[in-house]
């Protein structure tokens, strides 16, 4: 009689700790079908390490990386800050720049973590309603095509041909971004790739829109002070030029590249030390300016002041090649 209490009591507290188990856990496709969500379940040593090995596996699921997402993201935040007065008053624009995090890319949710005591793992499922992150695509699918859009209107009745360029080269970060989401717009209802042919047809058209206007468009480089030292930097800015499809020309060029390089000097008992900085300006035949770029460096030291300067020269083209003609 004893017996069969134990096994009744084991029996009520097995079946009390199974209990225990989140039902999404125990039959995830009951709760949270394939027809209509795609789910993964991410185990971690904690909450948040569980969710992002869950994220990991939806972003596969997409065949694509967040990384390369929150990039593309960045680059389209920055140009709404740089033409944040020519675009106040596009509110579809404002719209796309807010996208910031992996989980909002994916239109992912969360299930409260479970732990595992005997294991010490957490578990949570990351789920995507593919209705509703369908209608999410789609809407900043249009935003951004509206944009880019006004991006090549722009560029067509822009009279500078180097603005042009610019205003095309910030259309090309947004439609990076619209084919990323149409990609995944497309894997999650497989039905509506047609509707975005045009969209992405307009996508195409824009690397050869920019190579068009770029042929011809030729530089010429120059730097304020003739130093030898400086040197290093002209040739910098010539190999940018090259990469970005752009033409170095000595005489009779369209645009003109001036370098202005400051240093200056201080000396104390641990060295020699300089601190640079640089303005570059893009003038057109007409003198009129096109581009400016400005920064000053922390200062920089050597055993000796050539030393010194010659460390300085490094970071400036360390720097420019991170940001000149980027910006």
């Amino acid at each position: 009689m004893k017996r069969v209490i134990i096994l009744l009591v084991l029996a009520t507290a097995s079946a009390l700790c199974f209990a225990d188990v989140p039902a999404w856990l125990k039959r995830p496709e009951k709760e949270y079908p394939s027809s209509e969500f795609i789910r993964a379940i991410g185990e971690g040593t904690s909450a948040k390490s569980a969710q992002n090995a869950a994220v990991a596996d939806i972003s596969l699921f997409f065949d694509t990386k967040t990384d390369v997402v929150t990039l593309a993201v960045k680059e389209s935040s920055a140009i709404l800050v740089d033409d944040k007065s020519m675009f106040a008053s596009n509110q579809s624009y404002q719209q796309i720049a807010h996208i910031s995090s992996n989980a909002e890319f994916f239109c992912v949710k969360f299930t409260d973590s479970y732990y595992d005591k005997k294991s010490d793992t957490y578990s949570v499922l990351a789920y995507i309603n593919k209705k509703d992150a369908a209608q999410i695509y789609t809407a900043r699918i249009n935003a951004l095509m509206d944009s880019i859009e006004t991006y090549r209107f722009y560029a067509k009745n822009e009279k500078e041909p180097f603005l042009a360029i610019a205003a095309l080269r910030k259309a090309q970060v947004l439609a990076s971004l619209a084919e990323k989401y149409i990609h995944n717009e497309t894997i999650i209802v497989p039905s509506d790739s047609a509707k975005f042919q045009n969209a992405l047809k307009t996508i195409a058209l824009i690397p050869n829109e920019r190579t068009a206007l770029k042929k011809g468009l030729t530089f010429s480089i120059s730097i304020i002070q003739k130093e030898k030292r400086f040197d290093p930097l002209f040739s910098t800015v010539a190999s940018i030029l090259e990469k970005d499809g752009y033409a170095y020309a000595v005489e009779n060029a369209l645009y003109r590249i001036i370098l202005d390089v400051s240093c200056l000097e201080e000396g104390y008992d641990a060295g020699n030390f300089v601190r640079p900085s640089l303005d570059v300006l893009i003038l057109n035949n007409a003198g009129e300016g096109v581009y400016t770029y400005s920064k000053a460096y922390a200062r920089v030291g050597g055993k000796t002041l050539e030393q010194a300067y010659t460390r300085a020269v490094t970071k400036i083209k360390q720097d420019l090649q991170t940001n000149f003609l980027a910006e």
